[in-house]
C-alpha cells in the first residue's frame, strides 16, 4: 500500500481560551511512503510526528490537504474503513484476557459479511501469534509477561487484522535497553515477512536508522529532510539534521570562509572551493572525521583518551566549539601512541565535514581537491 500525503496540514486552536493563536502541529506534510516500506518519522519530541500518525491513520482530520492510499482519497475516511493496524507506545492490553482473547478481540468487532465463523478468528489468531512468535504464550494474562512479551501481543493484534497499513507509535519506549534492541530486530522481521507498509514513528536516531528503508526527519511540523537513513547522515540538508543524527552527536564549531580557506577559531583547516561568499559560517565535523597528526591543521587541548576496544575516543577542547565543552574524536586504537602532552592535533577528512550558513543553517556545498561536497 503506497501512503501519499499531499500539502497536509493540521491546526489546533490554542489551550488559552482568550488566545485566538493557531497551533500548527503538522505543516504543509508533502511526501510519498512506498509500498511495502518500513519508513520512520523522526524527530525530538513536539516535532508533529505522532501528529503525522494520527493524520494517516484517520484519528485527526487535516486541517487543509489531502491524504491517499495508492490511487484512493482516505482523508475523510474513518478509521475503521482505512485498513490499518495500530500499535501504541502502551501495550493498552486488556489484563483479564489471555494472550488468544487479546489477539482475537480486533476480529470480534467484524460486522455484516465480514463477521468470521470462531474457527476461522482462531486460525487468522494463530498465524499472527505465529509471526511474531508468541505461539508458547497464548493462555497467559498480559501481567504474566515480560514488556517485549507484552509489545509482541500488540503487534500480532494490529496484524491480526491483515491490515494494508501498519503504524507504530513510539512502540518501545517503554523497554530497557536490551529489550529495546531485540524487539526492533523483531519489528524489521515481521516488517519484511508480511511486507506490510509500515510506519514507525521514533525521536531515536538510532532506532530509526537501524531498521528503516528511509526516514523522514522533523521539527516543528515540518518535514526537514527525507532519505535512506545512511544517506541523510552522510549528506545532511541542514545543521539541524546533522545534530539530530549520529552517536557520538557531530562536533560543531564557529568557523568562516576567508580567501579560500576554511577556518575553525583561528585555524585553516582547509583550502576549498565554493560559490559562497566569505563570512561567519558553522562546522560540522562527525567524530570519524578527525586524523590525528603531529603537524594537524586544527589545534585542541587534550582533556581525556576512552579507550573502547576497537576504537579510541579523545575528548579535547577548542575555543570555537559551539554547542558542548567537549569535542569527540574516533580514532583507531593504532593511532593512540601519537598522543602526547597536553595538546592534540587533527586534519580533517573533507567528506566528514559540513558547512552550514550562519544565519539559515542551510548547508553550503564546497570542494576540496575536487571532491564536492
Amino acid at each position: 500500500m503506497r501512503i501519499k500525503l499531499e500539502h497536509v496540514t493540521k491546526q489546533f486552536p490554542s489551550r488559552n481560551k482568550k488566545s485566538k493563536d493557531i497551533v500548527t502541529a503538522a505543516d504543509d506534510l508533502c511526501f510519498e511512503i512506498p509500498d511495502g516500506k518500513l519508513v520512520s518519522l523522526l524527530g525530538p519530541s513536539g516535532c508533529g510526528k505522532s501528529t503525522a500518525l494520527n493524520l494517516i491513520c484517520g484519528l485527526l482530520s487535516p486541517t487543509s490537504g489531502k491524504i491517499f492510499f495508492d490511487d484512493d482519497d482516505v482523508t475523510d475516511l474513518p478509521p475503521e474503513k482505512r485498513g490499518v493496524g495500530m500499535v501504541f507506545q502502551s501495550y493498552a492490553l486488556y489484563p483479564h484476557l489471555n494472550v488468544r482473547k487479546n489477539i482475537m478481540f480486533p476480529l470480534q468487532n467484524f460486522k455484516g459479511e465480514d463477521r468470521l465463523s470462531k474457527e476461522e478468528m482462531l486460525k487468522k489468531v494463530d498465524e499472527a501469534a505465529e509471526i511474531v512468535q508468541i505461539k508458547e504464550l497464548m493462555d497467559r494474562k498480559p501481567k504474566e509477561m515480560s514488556g517485549g512479551q507484552q509489545q509482541r501481543v500488540a503487534i500480532a493484534r494490529a496484524l491480526v487484522k491483515r491490515p494494508r497499513v501498519l503504524l507504530l507509535d513510539e512502540p518501545l519506549s517503554n523497554l530497557d535497553a536490551r529489550l529495546r534492541i531485540q524487539t526492533r530486530e523483531e519489528i524489521r522481521r515481521i516488517q519484511k515477512e508480511t511486507k506490510i507498509t509500515t510506519v514507525f514513528v521514533t525521536h531515536d536516531q538510532e532506532e530509526a536508522m537501524s531498521i528503516s528503508d528511509f526516514i523522514i526527519v522533523m521539527k516543528n511540523g515540518l518535514v526537514h529532510q527525507i532519505g535512506a537513513p545512511q544517506e541523510v547522515y552522510d549528506d545532511p540538508a541542514n545543521l539541524f539534521v546533522a545534530k539530530f543524527l549520529g552517536t557520538p552527536p557531530i562536533n560543531v564549531f564557529n568557523g568562516k570562509i576567508s580567501n579560500g580557506y576554511l577556518y575553525i577559531g583561528e585555524d585553516a583547516v582547509m583550502k576549498i572551493k565554493t560559490e559562497a561568499a566569505d563570512g561567519d559560517v558553522y562546522v560540522g565535523v562527525r567524530p570519524e572525521g578527525f586524523i590525528l597528526k603531529n603537524d594537524g591543521k586544527l589545534h585542541c587541548e587534550l582533556k581525556n583518551v576512552e579507550v573502547m576496544g576497537r576504537d579510541t575516543s579523545i575528548v579535547s577542547s577548542n575555543k570555537a566549539s559551539v554547542d558542548a565543552a567537549v569535542i569527540r574524536s574516533i580514532i583507531s586504537s593504532e593511532e593512540r601512541d601519537l598522543i602526547n602532552g597536553d595538546k592534540v592535533c587533527f586534519d580533517l577528512k573533507p567528506y566528514k565535514v559540513f558547512i552550514f550558513g550562519k544565519d539559515d543553517e542551510k548547508r553550503i556545498a564546497y570542494e576540496v581537491e575536487g571532491e564536492s561536497k
